[in-house]
């Protein structure tokens, strides 16, 4: 069972260095450890070439956001031949054990095998993590094969500590690049959980920092939490709840937006964040690219 590690990096080399360290000493080997940089201008790269030359270290070249750098990755580790891809941010930072749990599940489960199997995702104080919290899988069905696991079913994850089987990743569309930044990673893990499952491993933890509480302002982000909601609300159409259909989703996001406005700082850049957003998000979707199709150059 072969099993790479997939960090993507921006510019934040002290960060990447405590995340980097944590993978070269887990206590399950990783057979790979894959830096995807997204054109940091701070040193990393350079750094990953001084300190772990053994690594893979791919430049995209510039910042393709979160989106773009999980789908080169995941790219690369499925032409490298690897099982697994054990994939999280440069703030990452895997307690050492927190692989082989999760391997381990992997090795052991029937056939089929979970799409994905994710670490408990905490802050530095120890407390579950906000921002990752998993969307628990309302399927009985799927509960009881997590359970003869020791594991938790859920319909979705982040980015963070999320072991992907490959074999199920090779028969999907990779990560949408055209994401960017926000719901990349809970529009992909819904799509792998709706055909197959995933499940929480509570024995592997990964350290992520907590939001932070400062101020309220998107500034430019507003528009890809518009869009991007919109997007993974049409592509994953909720069933039988009325509250979280697309109309109640858009008047949802709307909300959102106007608590944002008192504390923006670019009016201007708040409305025209919004106004795209809507329009893109309800007439657009984003492009598919398949498994192969980045390294040779094709996208559908």
């Amino acid at each position: 069972m072969s099993v790479a590690a997939v960090v993507v990096s921006f510019n934040r080399l002290s960060l990447l260095k405590k995340c980097l360290n944590a993978l070269e000493n887990q206590t399950r080997p990783l057979d790979e450890v894959i830096v995807v940089d997204n054109g940091s201008t701070d040193g990393s790269v350079e750094y990953v070439r001084d300190n772990f030359p053994h690594f893979t270290l791919f430049e995209t070249g510039k910042n393709l956001g979160g989106a773009g750098g999980f789908a080169w990755g995941m790219e690369i580790a499925m032409a490298s031949g690897h099982d697994f891809a054990w994939v999280m941010d440069d703030d990452a930072q895997p307690e050492i054990g927190s692989l082989a749990p999760l391997v381990n599940l992997m090795d052991a489960a029937s056939s089929p095998k979970p799409a994905f199997a994710w670490s408990v995702v905490k802050d530095f104080a120890g407390n579950l993590n906000p921002g990752h919290l998993p969307k628990i899988s309302r399927d009985p069905e799927k509960q009881l094969v997590a359970s003869s696991m020791g594991a938790i079913a859920v319909d979705q994850a982040t980015f963070v500590g999320l072991l992907v089987n490959l074999n199920v990743a090779r028969e999907n569309v990779l990560p949408y690049e055209d994401y960017f930044i926000w719901f990349d990673d809970a529009e992909y893990t819904s799509r792998l959980a709706d055909e197959y499952y995933g499940v929480l491993v509570p024995e592997s933890v990964v350290l992520h920092p907590a939001a932070s509480g400062g101020s309220p302002d998107m500034g430019w982000r507003l528009f890809y939490f518009v869009r991007n909601g919109l997007w993974t609300n049409r592509l994953h159409p909720v069933k039988g709840s009325l509250v979280d259909r697309l109309p109640f989703h858009v008047l949802a996001t709307l909300l959102v937006c106007f608590r944002q406005l008192p504390g923006a700082a670019d009016k201007r850049l708040w409305f025209s964040s919004v106004l795209r957003g809507l329009y893109e998000g309800l007439t657009k979707l984003p492009k598919k690219t398949w498994p192969g199709q980045k390294l040779t150059g094709r996208q559908a």
